[in-house]
């Protein structure tokens, strides 16, 4: 998959004369930011501050470059479709996503409690009024952590089934999932996967740790939307631009 984003974002690059880092197998660079953003987006991003901050954010793997500038980011493909000035307007995204669209917070600094009266930070990629969404796209899993560590988290022997959850050696699997709903509980908000329709092993993993949960009523609060039913709710125009640009039909 991530060589198909790539083939797609250099087509998209040559055709528009864009300047781009081709150094690296994974993913194609845009070296300017807007590059990556449809225009739109990026005007209205520029428009809100705390929106244009999130661009500062740096790539995890490659130095003195920001995320932002990766064809593979799933958070500037989430900043592409929500910082859209239209979103509001969009019938089909609305109800795709079930929440009104006038309050959107990226990198929200979510607080996971934990035993002792401490608090852990964690980055929700995208917070509504009543949603918390975690953006996959290219991204292998979840991620892991040690069980001592997980099992410090307030009412996590209460949410969770926790002999069902999927664990490797000395750590549980789905870490990223595991925090999420915490906080979404602890907050009382829905959840959302935000994925791509090609990734069946995300959604696989995500519900296998939303069927952990204790209570039926929590369950319901987990969801899967993809990024394809999402562009295609869009207006034309940025649906044509995901289209091209991502090579996602």
């Amino acid at each position: 998959m991530k060589k198909e984003l790539r083939k797609a974002a250099l087509t998209f690059a040559d055709k528009y004369g864009l300047l781009v880092d081709k150094s690296h197998e994974s993913a194609l660079l845009f070296l300017n930011i807007k590059d990556n953003f449809h225009p739109e987006s990026f005007k209205n991003i520029c428009n809100h501050p705390e929106w244009q901050q999130r661009l500062n954010k740096p790539h995890q793997n490659v130095k003195s470059v920001f995320e932002m500038q990766s064809c593979n980011s799933s958070d500037a493909f989430l900043m592409n479709i929500f910082c859209h000035p239209d979103i509001g307007r969009w019938k089909g995204v609305r109800n795709l996503i079930r929440e009104e669209l006038n309050s959107i917070t990226f990198g929200y600094p979510g607080q996971v409690y934990i035993n002792g009266g401490q608090n852990d930070s964690t980055e929700i990629d995208m917070a509504l009024s009543g949603l918390f969404c975690e953006a996959k796209l290219t991204e292998t899993d979840f991620t892991q952590k040690a069980t001592n560590m997980v099992e410090k988290y307030d009412g996590f022997h209460k949410l969770f089934h926790v002999n069902d959850l999927p664990r490797i050696g000395d750590a549980y699997d789905n870490y990223q999932i595991i925090r999420n709903l915490l906080v979404a509980v602890q907050h009382g908000k829905n959840h959302i996967l935000l994925c791509d329709e090609r990734r069946p092993d995300l959604v696989r993993r995500y519900f296998q740790t939303v069927s952990c949960l204790k209570d039926m009523a929590y369950r319901k609060l987990g969801r899967v939307v993809f990024w394809q039913e999402l562009s295609s709710a869009c207006g034309a125009n940025l649906s044509n631009w995901i289209i091209e640009k991502y090579g996602m039909c």
